[in-house]
């Protein structure tokens, strides 16, 4: 069994799919943040990611339908 998740990317990381936006499809088992930046070639500490609304560490399990954002990290001073 496997878990969709609809992903769209903000700012620089939106250039790594088109039009911003992908689906993927993981396993049940694996479904994580952590697992789904792998998968999709985005290192961990370069993004900022939100889960439904709600911001989400690696660890955080991912759901059948969920909605998953990513913005890139920001530095300012």
């Amino acid at each position: 069994m496997s878990v969709r998740v609809t992903v769209s990317a903000r700012g620089v990381l939106a250039r790594q799919f088109p039009g911003g936006a992908t689906a993927v499809a993981l396993p049940d088992a694996e479904a994580s943040v952590g697992t789904l930046l792998d998968q999709l070639g985005v290192a961990r500490s370069s993004c900022i990611a939100v889960v439904n609304g709600t911001a989400a560490g690696p660890a955080t399990r991912l759901r059948d339908g969920d909605r998953v954002q990513l913005y890139p990290q920001q530095a300012g001073g």
